[in-house]
């Protein structure tokens, strides 16, 4: 794996063409306007030539007549224009040899009309004659924090997506389903070496760019949202090469007679049978799971937490309530909640004395906001146990917020950050019980404390269990030699 992926021209173009952009802006940019005013933002690296037939000038930049006007070479064309004007502008990125088209528009073989696929296979004929590489069409494109290359459009209150790259890899059909990944993972604390919204697959299809994840050194682990494949046996063949290397998480949508449909109609692709996709995945070595939020939820382990020796757990934190609803779920997931041994009982009373409510067998229920060298000495020789693999501290924000002050919650909460940099047993968050907009501006602030401490968070047990289990399935089929 020290070859240079053979598609990593596609994320660093010198030279960046934005065909669709006019001069005239309005009250509202149109998209090809917040496209190339999303570039200039992000800071990409390269030059931007904005292409509109009405020529003019936006955001300091000429906007030429069509792509051969451009004196420079072109390395990458980013098409939002109407579906019928593509084969015009392929033509043109043709005898201008361009390397790469990035096909925005839709209104090619999703759409039930005859007339899209027909348009499609013109478009991908001129490409493929004259060694184009399309992406899409009816997709996001391409989002490369190292290079500068973004797609997220910008808004006064929302700027973006952010410009530190991490080691997350995305594959993905939807567009929207990359837009949300990408945030809910930032919101954690997961940044990304690239995320690709390849739509259509026309051209570049979902086994190019896992072939290229997989040799990319910047990419350690990779995630992929997929409705259906355009050639079966070269993607088994690509993931199973893929989990051999890295950690491969898979959300397969799709799975019911309507999602078939639905997939159908949104990008054109096959999805098949939830049964076959399942076995295939299972065999492939691939982590499957079944929405956006579980790929955070499975990526944040692979990327923030040691791995667990064992399943053994202690859940901590307030309410008895709670603590049942904890046992319950995390024993469902796969999860074990030993009875505590008598020592570390034991030193607990000592702590926290004989406080009413306080219950020490696991899970544990430690009593209110207590004082932070007592949650600090209570969780370390819980930790100390060498019958306890994992720690998961839980925290009722609907309850803090109704009965502390902030300051008395902060300084708890700095109890937990100091333990996440010294206690030695892996641990994850739960960040529970937001009902309220207080509570959840309260647990808001909390989660950033915690992400910043490289903590692991999550909104509920459930959630957290269930990605523990798969993270420990991944780490057990390789101690029984299933990637060797």
């Amino acid at each position: 794996m020290d070859k240079t992926p053979s598609l990593d021209f596609l994320f660093r173009p010198k030279t960046l063409a934005i065909a669709g952009v006019s001069a005239n802006i309005g009250s509202i940019l149109t998209l090809p306007q917040r496209y190339i005013r999303s570039l200039i933002d992000f800071g990409f690296k390269g030059k931007i030539y904005p292409v509109h037939p009405a020529g003019g000038e936006i955001f300091g930049l000429k906007v030429y007549k069509d792509v051969e006007e451009i004196s420079d070479s072109i390395d990458y064309v980013v098409a939002a224009i109407p579906a019928r004007l593509t084969p015009q502008l392929l033509t043109g990125c043709a005898r201008k040899k361009v390397k790469a088209v990035h096909l925005f528009t839709s209104g090619f073989s999703e759409i039930e009309d005859e007339v899209g696929k027909i348009l499609e296979s013109e478009v991908v004929d001129i490409a493929r004659k004259n060694g184009i590489r399309i992406l899409g069409p009816n997709c996001m494109g391409l989002y490369c924090p190292s290079t500068g290359l973004t797609f997220a459009a910008n808004y006064p209150e929302q700027r973006g997506f952010p410009s530190t790259p991490g080691p997350l890899g995305l594959i993905s059909q939807s567009g929207g389903n990359t837009t949300y990944c990408i945030r809910e993972a930032t919101t954690r604390g997961i940044y990304f070496s690239k995320a690709i919204s390849y739509g259509n697959a026309a051209d570049l299809n979902e086994s190019d760019f896992l072939e290229y994840l997989t040799d990319d050194p910047n990419t350690k682990v990779i995630a992929i949202y997929i409705e259906g494949v355009k050639d079966g046996p070269r993607f088994i063949r690509t993931l199973k090469r893929a989990a051999s290397f890295k950690p491969v998480i898979i959300y397969k949508s799709g799975n019911t007679e309507t999602g078939v449909r639905a997939c159908a109609s949104h990008t054109s692709a096959m999805a098949g049978s939830a049964n076959t996709w399942n076995s295939f995945l299972k065999q492939a070595g691939a982590i499957q799971v079944n929405s956006m939020e579980e790929i955070v939820d499975v990526s944040l382990l692979f990327l923030k937490m040691s791995v667990p020796k064992g399943r053994n757990a202690v859940v901590i934190g307030a309410g008895g309530g709670v603590g049942v609803q904890a046992a319950d779920e995390c024993t469902e997931a796969g999860l074990i909640l030993p009875l505590l041994p008598q020592d570390v009982r034991q030193s607990l009373r000592k702590i926290y004395g004989s406080e009413a409510g306080s219950i020490f067998r696991n899970p544990v229920d430690v009593p209110g906001l207590s004082s932070k060298d007592m949650l600090v000495n209570a969780v370390k020789s819980i930790a100390a146990s060498e019958l306890i693999d994992i720690i998961i501290m839980h925290f009722p924000f609907d309850l803090w917020a109704l009965a502390y002050r902030k300051e008395i919650i902060g300084q708890y909460i700095e109890s937990v950050v100091e333990l996440a940099s010294s206690v030695r047993k892996p641990m994850a968050s739960v960040l529970h019980f937001c009902a309220t907009i207080q509570s959840k501006q309260l647990a808001a602030e909390v989660q950033e404390k915690f992400v910043n401490a490289g903590l692991p968070v999550y909104p509920g047990f459930k959630r957290a269990a269930s990605a523990i289990n798969k993270y420990l399935q991944y780490h057990e089929r390789g101690k029984n030699g299933q990637f060797k």
